[in-house]
């Protein structure tokens, strides 16, 4: 610590303590004490200035006598004390100081304003957001690991529980409040926006009265209910925003709901929205060009939206780019869109053109994955064939497109009563594709490197939805009331969120950074000393990000330990690894 001289704009000077402090890669200065004004000062003492060196200077020996070592009794036949947490969380630290600068606490205190409530709301989403960073589990399993943190959780499990309701209430105020603090504060670059979608399934029965829960196609092949999740992140794989569906509907039918949410709650310009084929259909395209805004999308060339001659021209010669086991060209031309009646203005359907470009892809790798998959599809398709009686039209997984003369009863079980056998053309036809891509957009400007480069960055939200199902274990859905399922998504929204953000500050994967911060936890040493245990480059690197440091230290007090989640609390949104703070 150091005496500073201030001179104000009337002219007077004022004496303050400070000190140098890292924030992020950059030293800063902060005001730790003002001592007052020196013509003030002077009435008290003969020389302020003097004195004012004096008060830091012992200021410094009382934090250098803090420092000093003190003896630490063991006692060989202690007993572990079964009534209080000997092991606490430390790291999730990090984890609050980014939830501290998403704003959710303030929009949960002015929802909670007025209420009959008496819990503290906030209390509630900061344990479950934690809890689902740290050691994914039951809102049960949350609240009775509340202990080991170092700060308050003055919960009942009712008051978990209920909270939920309240939660779901106030969704939308909550992501509305965390874009904004993330564009004004980390920073967010939504020229380019990416979606897809996912499902998480239920241990429970279908068609609910919450009206979500229903079964469908389910991207994990299971036969259980589900419920149909959109996601919107930016170009840094950081959520925009996301919305549920019932389990039924058509991955199609989702996209544009979300995307009008976004624009409206962010009032965002222009935008250029990445997905896959799945999202390539009319309706979206129309919708997406209606307003102003482009697309770029994956399209199939097996399927019926390529015709024979876009076809003849994929799998064709003249490319522009060729390397070892990859080939690119480009056209511009036209894509047909057949809106239906309720899509028109005239009330009757139309098709209309929209000018775009065609990127060509052949790929050694694609083709090699195309005829992996193909082959495990051909085995069941076999299987089919043999054994009809063992398959559904929900369980044949895509078999039913190699085999001859199938059919579902009504009931949706394959028919027993005709010959089946496999269909050599259509596999012949699935050959003819293997290893090519299609890429169709509206921004017939980028050259196709630009193009390819914007679709290859969907594999960022895909990793999302991997995160969100395996480390923050999102499903199984043991919530079965519509509100508590919009809160169970809204709670793991905030996780998912605050790791990314933290994998944008650092550069280390978001399952890592998870592995971190759980590991970051520290052992009851004697009365109020703590021990840590765990460092590495990784864990290092998020606590610069958040200006935590002191949490590298091998032993700390209780009131340390406390002192740094006060300073998490005014910690805020880390900036991006390698841009200016």
């Amino acid at each position: 610590m150091f005496l500073k001289t201030i001179r104000q704009k009337n002219g007077r000077e004022k004496l303050c303590v400070y000190e140098s402090y890292r924030d992020g890669r950059r030293t800063r200065q902060r005001t730790v004490r003002a001592l007052g004004y020196v013509d003030e000062l002077a009435r008290e003492h003969d020389d302020p200035v003097a004195w004012a060196r004096s008060v830091v200077e012992g200021m410094n020996a009382e934090r250098d006598a803090e420092r000093q070592s003190v003896p630490v009794e063991i006692h060989p036949m202690q007993l572990v004390d079964k009534r209080s947490a000997n092991r606490r969380n430390a790291g999730v630290a990090a984890a609050l100081a980014v939830y501290s600068g998403l704003g959710v606490e303030a929009v949960l205190r002015n929802h909670s304003r007025g209420r009959a409530f008496e819990y503290d709301l906030n209390a509630v989403m900061r344990l479950l957001a934690c809890e689902r960073v740290l050691e994914p589990g039951s809102k049960r399993a949350a609240w009775e690991r509340r202990g080991r943190h170092f700060f308050r959780s003055d919960l009942s499990l009712d008051d978990v529980y209920r909270g939920l309701d309240e939660l779901a209430a106030a969704r939308d105020r909550v992501v509305a409040a965390m874009n904004r603090s993330i564009a004004s504060h980390g920073g967010r670059d939504a020229s380019n926006v990416y979606y897809d979608v996912t499902n998480y399934y239920f241990e429970c029965d279908p068609d609910g009265p919450d009206g979500l829960r229903a079964r469908g196609v389910s991207k994990e092949n299971r036969p259980l209910p589900i419920v149909q999740m959109g996601l919107l992140q930016d170009s840094d794989g950081v959520p925009i925003s996301y919305r549920l569906f019932r389990g039924n509907t058509q991955d199609g039918q989702t996209m544009v709901p979300v995307l009008s949410d976004m624009k409206e709650e962010q009032g965002i310009g222009r935008v250029v929205a990445v997905a896959d084929k799945g999202l390539n259909n009319s309706e979206n395209v129309a919708a997406l060009v209606g307003r102003g805004d482009g697309f770029v999308f994956s399209q199939s060339l097996r399927g019926t939206r390529s015709d024979a001659e876009l076809k003849a021209w994929a799998t064709g010669g003249g490319w522009t780019t060729e390397s070892e086991g990859f080939r690119m060209k480009s056209r511009q031309g036209w894509k047909t869109l057949h809106l239906k009646a309720e899509d028109t203005a005239s009330g009757r359907p139309e098709d209309v053109r929209v000018e775009v470009k065609w990127v060509a892809i052949w790929s050694e790798k694609y083709e090699r994955r195309a005829r992996a998959e193909r082959a495990k599809v051909l085995e069941r398709a076999r299987d089919l064939v043999a054994h009809p009686g063992r398959y559904t039209r929900h369980t044949h997984h895509g078999a039913a497109a190699y085999v001859r003369n199938v059919h579902f009863d009504d009931d949706g079980s394959v028919a027993t009563n005709r010959e089946l056998s496999i269909d050599e053309a259509a596999v012949a036809e699935a050959e003819r594709y293997d290893g090519y891509y299609l890429i169709c957009t509206s921004e017939t400007d980028w050259d196709d490197g630009r193009v390819l480069d914007a679709y290859r960055e969907l594999w960022r939200i895909e990793e999302s939805f991997k995160v969100t199902k395996s480390e923050l274990e999102a499903r199984p859905v043991f919530v079965w009331t519509r509100p508590r399922i919009e809160a169970h998504f809204l709670v793991c929204y905030v996780a998912l969120t605050i790791l990314r953000l933290l994998q944008r500050a650092t550069g280390v994967p978001a399952a890592r950074v998870r592995e971190e911060l759980a590991a970051m936890s520290c052992s009851a040493l004697d009365a109020n000393w703590w021990l840590f245990d765990h460092r590495t480059n990784e864990s290092d690197a998020i606590l610069e990000a958040v200006g935590l440091p002191e949490l590298r230290r091998k032993n700390m007090t209780t009131a340390d330990v406390r002192g740094v989640f006060a300073k998490a609390r005014r910690a805020g949104i880390p900036h991006k690894k390698n841009s200016p703070a």
